[in-house]
């Protein structure tokens, strides 16, 4: 890696590609900077992993097979992986770059009107419908993992972050096998509460959490104690949307159900795939948010209804 500054990565030119240009975020797994690709200067986002990830063959192979997994990845509600590398002992990955804000900050405001709510969702799920077509489990649904953009003249867009990471966080494991909790307490399906093997619905029932808590301002299920946090997951009731959701707020006849149903505890009981899912929203009638109607608002592309590892 070609140094301009020896205290950091800034001006650093990675594999003679790419040109790190400025931090963006950092967290337990490494550092996010933006860059250019180099002497194009298309502007991307690239993800360096903690060097202690690099002594590891058994991970640098599950990093390689990952990445080239989600390489494949090519939707417009995802985030894809275009590039992958190790540059002085730091695996990175290089994505496409998204300018806008998470669904995260949004939250942070304040639960959101639920015309503007079912829409997001309506998204993650077509995201979701390709990956999991692509035999790609995300594992990690999450408000800070969904970015939303403003495009000119479809308004907003949403795009799925870090797509296959939650199965790179451990670094002595494999993680592909059972037993292994991965994931955020806060959106876990019951299944990763214990480590067992889970398969796309796994992203749906996080996809219910993320739902309700648009539309209410909080998670369904909240504990001081993580263990706490994690047994309600399994067994612990649906709350009612009408409880928590703002005064004056018109639930659609159904919503609760289609809640109640993307976070059932026996995977079984959730919907069968995402499109499903989709479908059993755009079936919602009436609405909130000033009485709009909540017609369908995209088309998901049904591919084959196979079973995600």
């Amino acid at each position: 890696m070609e140094r301009a500054e020896a205290d950091g990565r800034i001006g650093s030119v990675v594999d003679g590609r790419y040109r790190i240009l400025e931090p963006m975020a950092s967290g337990a797994m490494g550092a996010v900077y933006r860059a250019e690709r180099v002497p194009v200067g298309k502007v991307v986002a690239i993800k360096f992993l903690h060097a202690a990830f690099a002594s590891d063959r058994e991970f640098l192979g599950r990093f390689e097979r990952e990445t080239r997994v989600m390489s494949r990845l090519a939707h417009p509600h995802c985030v894809s992986v275009v590039d992958f590398g190790v540059a002085e002992g730091a695996p990175y990955l290089v994505m496409d770059f998204v300018a806008g804000v998470t669904l995260r900050e949004l939250l942070d405001d304040g639960p959101l009107e639920v015309t503007r709510a079912v829409a997001l969702t309506r998204q993650v799920l077509a995201g979701l419908a390709h990956a999991h077509a692509q035999h790609v489990v995300h594992r990690d649904i999450k408000p800070a993992n969904i970015m939303i953009t403003e495009e000119i003249g479809t308004g907003e867009h949403v795009r799925i972050l870090d797509f296959g990471l939650a199965r790179l966080r451990n670094a002595s494991v494999d993680t592909t096998q059972s037993h292994v909790v991965l994931g955020t307490p806060s959106y876990m399906a019951p299944e990763q509460t214990v480590g067992a093997a889970v398969d796309a619905r796994a992203d749906l029932y996080a996809v219910g959490i993320v739902l309700f808590e648009m539309l209410t301002g909080v998670r369904p299920f909240v504990a001081e104690e993580t263990y706490v946090l994690l047994a309600q997951h399994r067994s612990a009731e649906v709350p009612r949307l009408g409880e928590h959701v703002p005064a004056g707020t018109v639930l659609p006849p159904g919503l609760q159900d289609v809640v109640d149903r993307a976070l059932a505890k026996e995977p079984g009981a959730r919907y069968r795939d995402a499109i499903e899912f989709a479908d059993a929203l755009d079936e919602l009638g009436g609405g909130g948010g000033g009485g709009a109607g909540l017609g369908r608002a995209e088309t998901i592309a049904s591919p084959p209804r196979s079973r995600a590892p």
